[in-house]
């Protein structure tokens, strides 16, 4: 009688552990699939930037900016609100607000973010912006690097994120 009840609480230890195991297991890899799901993540962001001009005069050249943000993948995530810098022949020549401000993006879905006003100040003639002003008004095809800087956030994990497109600035009015 003794030596059974013993062996049977021995035999019922023995399956608390197992099946406690099983599942920190499963967990450890399901997180594990998980994670590494996420950090292919960075990846699966797609930005396409559009820059137009939006007025240009004595003050200097206003760009509008308009970023789609792209999630191909199964995961809802929300990012920052991007920060863009434009760059022309490798110095910058303007940049946007800095926002804190989150925006949504669903799984398998996109969000738009537009009429991001980049003020581009009128130095003198001779500087870089003055060449890129030049360049527009000979309507001449000017290529911008434009830099989406970023951070992820998928909850739990906060992923910087950041892409540069050079584009063909659009030369009609936005």
């Amino acid at each position: 009688g003794l030596h059974q009840r013993t062996i049977k609480k021995e035999v019922m230890e023995t399956w608390k552990k197992i099946t406690v195991g099983t599942i920190i297991g499963g967990g450890l890899i399901g997180g594990t699939v998980y994670l590494l799901r996420l950090n292919k993540m960075n990846a699966e962001l797609e930005t396409v930037p559009m820059v137009k001009i939006h007025k240009l005069d004595f003050s200097g050249l206003t760009l509008r900016v308009d970023v789609q943000l792209k999630n191909p993948t199964r995961t809802a995530f929300k990012i920052k609100f991007p920060f863009i810098k434009l760059v022309y022949k490798g110095t910058t020549v303007g940049s946007s607000q800095v926002l804190d401000k989150d925006i949504q993006i669903p799984a398998f879905g996109e969000a738009i973010i537009d009429k991001m006003m980049i003020k581009v100040p009128l130095m003198n003639i001779f500087s870089i912006s003055g060449g890129l002003i030049k360049a527009i008004q000979n309507k001449e095809p000017v290529k911008l690097e434009v830099k989406t800087i970023t951070t992820i956030d998928i909850g739990w994990k906060k992923v910087p994120y950041t892409k540069a497109d050079t584009i063909t600035l659009s030369q009609g009015k936005a």
